[in-house]
C-alpha cells in the first residue's frame, strides 16, 4: 500500500492512496467466500449456493463493502506513515473497483498544524497591581453595615430621602415601547445604592407610600444588554413601602455579632485578607490572559475551522447551562465576539500542547500523588477519598489542570512581567462585569 500527502493549506491536507490489485483481490475472494457460507437464495441450500452465482448477485454489495474497507485501511495507513493529526471526517469521493487494476482514492483531511517550535523570547505582559486600598475596606464594612441594619416605618408618614429602603413595582418602556419582560414587582431598593441605574435613585427621593412616579432615564453605553445601549427607559413606579435604614454602630460589639472577631480591628483584617485573596485571584487570572495573549502574537498559526465549531458549540453549551442555572435570558449581546473567543481558546490549546511538547513537561503519577496531597490538606478530606474519586475521566481533568499550572508556570518565569495601577475604566469595566 502507497500514500502521498500533499499539503492544501497548513490545516487541510490531500492524500492519494494506492492499494495493490493482489491486496485487493485478496480481500475481495475472502469477503465473497464469506458471504457465500451465508447466503440463502432460492433453490440452493444456505452456503451451497455456486461461486459464480454469488459473484453475479451479491457482486455490487460486496465491492462496495472491499472499497470502504480499502479506504478505511489506506487513510490509516496515510495518517500514521505521515503522522497526521486529524481533526474531522474526511472528505472521499470513493471510485468503483475495477477487475485486475489497483484502487486508487483521493481523500482531503483536516488536520492540526505542525508547530515546528513554540517562540517565548520576548515575552512581555503588563498586570494590574493587587494592592488593597482602606477605601475598599471600608466599602466592605459599610456594606456589612447594611446588610446588619434594622428596618424600621418612620414615626409619621413622610416623603423618601436618601438613605431609605424603597418597596416598589415599575413598568418600563423604552423610546416609547413597553418591555414587559423588564417590569418588576415588591422589588427591594435603596436610595443613594451605587448598583441602582443612574437616575433612579435620585428619581425616587421625595416619592410618599402609594404614590407613583414616571422616572426617565438613559441606559450606559457599556450596559451589557446591547438592545438598551444609550437608550431612554421611562419607568413607571409605584412605591408601596418605605422603611428607614438603621445602621448599627461601627464598634467591637459589631465586629463580635457579624462573626468571631473580638474587635473592629480584627474584622477589618479579616476583611483585608479576603480582599487580598480575591485580588491575587484576579491578578492570576488576568496574568494567565495576557501570557495566552502574548503567546498567541508571538506564534501566530492557522486553527482548522472543526475545533473552532467545536469550541463554539462547547461555549453556547456552557452559556445556556449557566443562563438557565442563574434564571436569565440569552440575549443578542452574550454572543459578541464568541467566534474570536472561540479561535483564541483553540490556539491557545494548541500552543500550550506544542509547547509542553517542546519542553518535555509530562505528568507522571508522582505529580499526581503531590497534587492529591495539596487537595486533601485544602480540603480535609481523606487522600485515600480523594484518589478513589480522580480515576478515569476525573483523572484525566486532574492531569490536564495541573499541566496546565506547569506550563503557566513555566510562561511566567521566561516572561517579563510588569505591574501598573489599574486605571478608572479598568476598574469600571470589572466592575460591570462582576455585575453581570
Amino acid at each position: 500500500m502507497h500514500s502521498e500527502v500533499s499539503e492544501i493549506s497548513p490545516v487541510e491536507v490531500e492524500v492519494k492512496v494506492q492499494v495493490p490489485w493482489d491486496q485487493v483481490r485478496k480481500d475481495l475472494d475472502s469477503t465473497f467466500l464469506r458471504v457465500a457460507k451465508s447466503a440463502k437464495l432460492k433453490g440452493f441450500r444456505p452456503g451451497k449456493v455456486p461461486r459464480d452465482v454469488v459473484r453475479k448477485v451479491f457482486g455490487p454489495q460486496v465491492r462496495a463493502e472491499v472499497a470502504g474497507n480499502m479506504i478505511e485501511a489506506g487513510l490509516t495507513h496515510a495518517v500514521q506513515t505521515h503522522e497526521l493529526h486529524v481533526v474531522a471526517q474526511p472528505t472521499v469521493s470513493p471510485p468503483p473497483l475495477t477487475e485486475g487494476a489497483d484502487y486508487e482514492f483521493t481523500a482531503t483531511l483536516e488536520i492540526q498544524p505542525k508547530i515546528a517550535s513554540v517562540a517565548l523570547d520576548g515575552l512581555a505582559v503588563t498586570v494590574r497591581k493587587t494592592s488593597v486600598p482602606d477605601e475598599a475596606v471600608e466599602a466592605e464594612l459599610a456594606q456589612l453595615r447594611k446588610e446588619h441594619a434594622d428596618l424600621k416605618e418612620p414615626d409619621a408618614p413622610r416623603a423618601a430621602k436618601a438613605g431609605d429602603r424603597l418597596t416598589i413595582s415599575y413598568t418600563v418602556e423604552i423610546e416609547g415601547e413597553e418591555k414587559p419582560e423588564m417590569a418588576a414587582s415588591d422589588r427591594e431598593v435603596d436610595l443613594g445604592d451605587d448598583s441602582l441605574l443612574e437616575g433612579l435613585s435620585k428619581g425616587l427621593v421625595g416619592v410618599s407610600v402609594g404614590e407613583s412616579k414616571d422616572v426617565e432615564l438613559v441606559f450606559p453605553d457599556t450596559h451589557p444588554n446591547e438592545e438598551i445601549r444609550g437608550k431612554t427607559a421611562v419607568l413607571h413606579v409605584t412605591v408601596s413601602a418605605l422603611r428607614e435604614v438603621l445602621l448599627p454602630a461601627l464598634d467591637d460589639d459589631f465586629a463580635q455579632d457579624v462573626g468571631e472577631f473580638e474587635t473592629l480591628d480584627a474584622l477589618r483584617a479579616d476583611i483585608r485578607a479576603k480582599l487580598e485573596g480575591l485580588g491575587a485571584r484576579r491578578r492570576e487570572a488576568e496574568l494567565k490572559d495576557k501570557l495566552i495573549d502574548a503567546l498567541i502574537a508571538k506564534n501566530e498559526i492557522t486553527v482548522p475551522p472543526t475545533l473552532i465549531q467545536q469550541e463554539k458549540r462547547q461555549s453556547l453549551y456552557q452559556m445556556m447551562t449557566f443562563a438557565q442555572m442563574m434564571g436569565r435570558q440569552i440575549t443578542p449581546a452574550d454572543f459578541e465576539g464568541l467566534d474570536e473567543r472561540a479561535e483564541r481558546r483553540v490556539k491557545a490549546g494548541l500552543l500550550l500542547g506544542a509547547l509542553a511538547r517542546q519542553e518535555g513537561v509530562e505528568i507522571g503519577d508522582e505529580a499526581v500523588e503531590a497534587k492529591l496531597a495539596e487537595m486533601a490538606a485544602t480540603s480535609g478530606k481523606h487522600i485515600a477519598r480523594l484518589r478513589a474519586e480522580h480515576t478515569g475521566e476525573k483523572r484525566d481533568a486532574l492531569v490536564n489542570d495541573i499541566l496546565e499550572e506547569k506550563l503557566f508556570a513555566l510562561l511566567e518565569a521566561r516572561a517579563q512581567i510588569t505591574e501598573a495601577e489599574s486605571t478608572e475604566a479598568e476598574d469600571a469595566a470589572e466592575a460591570a462585569g462582576s455585575e453581570e
